[in-house]
């Protein structure tokens, strides 16, 4: 669109080529200003990381590792010794890793090392736990509720005294005291010198064994080296290396302990049966000695063994294997007796006393396997609990399906027996010349024999039983003692110091980011290029001088220049208009748009042109109080009739062709004064007595005085002030712009201020401003005086307002 075009374009750039020149290094000068504070904030943070490590206890690793034997790999070697020596199936490592941490091991543990008692020296801001060596010791003579754990602080005066809390009362050492419903008495060790203690303040503790298990289960790590291996990491984590190395070689020890106590239980309740059966069998065989001899003095049978001996051969051989039998079938009774005793129903079985069945064997075997798994899992839980009664079902099944074995193999004896009996009875009618006497008797010794062999077989399984018992060994093994690192895992140096120095970073940008991000004013050319296509002619940077008029004959200071490039630009803009009428607006007030005005005018005076500013800011007029003139009589006098163009015209002091028309008495009505016939009177007769009108008019955002003044216009120029225009009135600037409500709008960046090293602009007309040689420390410019440092207060203020405002 032709009409779109501009000084900018005509001077060979584009919007789109200004967009462009928003480079890395433009960024980077941008946001270089926060690099202190960035510093200042990660330095503040490595501070504050620094002083968290400083104080907080340092915690330490304590490691050590275990192995846990697989005690079936020697299953194949010797069965019968096996089963001598009580081995068990293999080790389940789950089981045993929850068998280490369970609270009745962990209870036991700190009732072994004494722990329930911890003292504490208190420093300037915290406590570390004293162990081995404690300058003192308390007991507690009455302790009427140990699960209630209680505390105290003490403050040693001297080798004789402490002082009791902060109550200030004195106790000497050995005399009891009372914490609440405790009596408690404190003992001073007398090989420990007072002298080396950072400070004499203490806190003494005591913790139920409940809660000493929970507080050494949070810090205690068990685990499996690999799924191939049986050996097992104990890892703890403690402020004291001492105390965690004996914890976990107590735990290591506590846990052997428990195994042998197992394969000890095994034993006991095997000797129990056998002493109970052996009890049984002297009362029997001594009835039956008793009885025999009798019989013998009774029927005087000395010697009744004159029979044939092809028939008593074959009695005796038979006898023999119905001894067996009978022997067998005794024990099956009597573990039939075991099994459905409602006592025993969670006890082990006996070994299996010569039964040589394998179904029988594999049964109680797995039986008196699932009851030392039951017991195990009963330290860890109830009898209520899911598993166990999981565990009681399957027990019941295998001692159902044992109890139904037996009775099958009793049966199946049974049968044996009955085959022998009618072998002997067979036998035995061969004997029947034989006296009646002689068969009793040869029943009472048959009944005494079998008595006497089951006697001897109790009696070398109670010798192999007590041998097990005195050989039993533990199935773990201590591969490792506990060890203790000197490099603390708590506090992380690195991880610290690397965190806060994130946060450090992160809060200031994190506050830059959310300060760019709610800043909702114009802030650089490019915030005024992405919202509107109006051109932009120049840019105009701060200026720190009290008066308005800064451009004047011989000034060559930098914002002069500014507004001479501004003067070149306007050349394009007006090159085809004679005597132009250039009108200066805004959106709203304090933009600086009498600032724009008042130098445009000046500059272009300067030139040689005759130039007058008129002042059609009738509703809150700054033309003359920024000139330092006086009021006279203006154009509202002019326009209701009471003044001559003459009479208004005034010039401004040190120029020659520079003049200004006041606006006169603020009217009642602006807006329809504006639409007066003696208006265009007015502007007619000036714009034939002055080369260059500019029109200083009220703004656009505000009220509609510029809209009805732009018919008088050649071009507008329209101020935008950064730090200050609100970026969503510039819409309302685009709307100007595209539907042509004023005419030629151009654009001027007003205020524009150093960010970072840089003009947050990129050009002024024809040449770079920030860095590359042209700025203001380039030479060329005559350099602003400067001035007096504000007081100490009030550049706090201007800082606050700069970064919360």
């Amino acid at each position: 669109m032709p009409e779109q075009s501009n000084g900018n374009e005509q001077n060979g750039f584009s919007n789109t080529e200004l967009s462009w020149k928003i480079g890395p290094r433009e960024f980077i000068f941008k946001y270089l200003k926060y690099i202190p504070w960035i510093i200042i904030c990660s330095g503040i943070a490595i501070v504050l990381g620094f002083l968290r490590i400083r104080y907080t206890t340092n915690i330490y690793p304590v490691q050590a590792s275990m192995l846990i034997k697989n005690e079936r790999e020697n299953a194949q070697k010797d069965q019968r010794f096996d089963e001598m020596m009580l081995n068990q199936q293999s080790s389940n490592l789950n089981n045993e890793i929850q068998i280490l941490k369970s609270r009745p091991v962990l209870q036991r543990v700190a009732r072994d090392l004494g722990v329930q008692i911890r003292y504490y020296n208190k420093g300037n801001v915290r406590e570390s736990i004293m162990y081995p060596v404690v300058p003192v010791r308390m007991e507690i003579p009455k302790l009427p509720d140990p699960d209630e754990g209680f505390s105290l602080t003490i403050t040693l005066l001297n080798d004789a005294q402490f002082q009791l809390g902060k109550s200030g009362r004195k106790i000497d050492f050995g005399q009891p005291f009372t914490v609440g419903r405790n009596t408690c008495v404190l003992f001073k060790e007398p090989s420990y010198n007072l002298k080396y203690l950072t400070s004499p303040d203490f806190i003494i503790r005591y913790d139920p064994l409940s809660s000493l298990a929970e507080y050494f289960l949070s810090e205690l790590g068990v685990a499996q080296v690999d799924d191939q291996a049986t050996i097992l990491t104990l890892s703890y984590k403690t402020e004291s290396i001492a105390l965690g190395k004996d914890f976990l070689n107590t735990l290591m020890t506590v846990y052997d302990s428990l195994a042998i106590e197992d394969k000890n239980k095994i034993a006991d309740n095997t000797l129990r049966f056998i002493e109970e059966r052996l009890d049984t069998l002297r009362s029997e065989l001594n009835t039956l000695e008793g009885g025999i001899k009798s019989f013998t003095v009774t029927n005087d049978a000395y010697n009744i063994k004159e029979q044939s001996s092809m028939y008593l051969s074959g009695i005796e051989s038979n006898e023999k294997d119905k001894v067996e039998l009978d022997t067998q079938i005794k024990i099956l009774d009597w573990l039939l007796e075991y099994l459905n005793a409602p006592e025993n129903r969670h006890k082990l079985v006996p070994t299996v006393l010569g039964i040589q069945e394998k179904v029988l064997t594999e049964y109680v075997s797995d039986y008196n396997s699932m009851q030392l798994q039951r017991d195990a899992n009963l330290r860890t839980t109830t009898e209520n609990n899911p598993l166990i009664l999981s565990m009681d079902a399957s027990l019941e099944k295998v001692r159902n399906n044992t109890i139904q074995a037996l009775q099958n193999i009793r049966q199946s004896y049974l049968i044996g027996k009955k085959n022998l009996e009618q072998q002997g009875t067979a036998l035995e009618g061969q004997l029947k010349s034989m006296p009646g006497k002689s068969m009793q008797l040869l029943n009472i010794e048959r009944r005494q024999k079998i008595l006497e062999d089951l006697f001897s077989f109790l009696l070398q399984k109670k010798m192999e039983t007590s041998i097990a018992a005195a050989s039993t060994i533990s199935n773990s093994k201590v591969i490792e003692p506990a060890l203790g690192s000197t490099k603390p895992v708590i506090p992380n140096r690195s991880k610290i110091y690397t965190l806060y120095l994130i946060v450090g970073i992160l809060i200031p940008v994190g506050i830059i980011t959310a300060r760019e991000l709610l800043r909702d004013k114009v802030s650089n050319r490019a915030d005024v290029e992405k919202r509107t296509n109006a051109p932009i002619l120049a840019e105009i940077g701060h200026s720190d001088d009290d008066h308005t008029l800064v451009v004047t004959r011989n000034s060559r200071r930098f914002i002069a220049e500014q507004f001479r490039i501004l003067r070149s630009n306007l050349k394009y803009m007006t090159t085809k208009k004679e005597n132009p009428v250039i009108m200066v607006t805004s959106s709203f007030s304090s933009e600086g748009k009498s600032f724009i005005s008042t130098n445009v005018a000046a500059v272009l005076a300067l030139s040689g042109k005759k130039t007058v500013l008129m002042e059609f800011d009738i509703r809150k007029p700054k033309v003359l109080e920024g000139l330092g003139m006086k009021r006279k009589m203006g154009i509202t006098n002019y326009i209701i009739g009471r003044a001559k163009i003459d009479d208004i015209i005034m010039q401004v002091p040190g120029f020659d062709n520079f003049y200004v028309i006041a606006c006169g008495p603020i009217p009642p009505n602006p807006a329809e004064l504006l639409l007066d016939n003696k208006l265009e009177e007015l502007m007619k007769e000036i714009r034939e007595r002055f080369e260059v009108v500019v029109m200083d008019t009220a703004p656009v955002g505000l009220v509609s005085d510029s809209v009805t003044l732009g018919r008088f216009a050649d071009c507008t120029l329209y101020v935008v002030r950064q730090g200050h225009t609100y970026r969503k009135i510039l819409r309302l600037v685009d709307d100007l712009y595209v539907e042509k409500k004023l005419p030629a709008i151009s654009l001027v960046m007003n205020d524009v201020k150093l960010e970072g090293g840089y003009y947050s602009g990129y050009y002024g007309g024809y040449g770079y401003y920030g860095g590359y040689g042209y700025g203001i420390e380039s030479g060329y410019f005559e350099k602003p005086a400067k001035k007096k440092a504000a007081p100490l207060h009030r550049q706090v203020i201007r800082w606050w307002k700069k970064w919360f405002s």
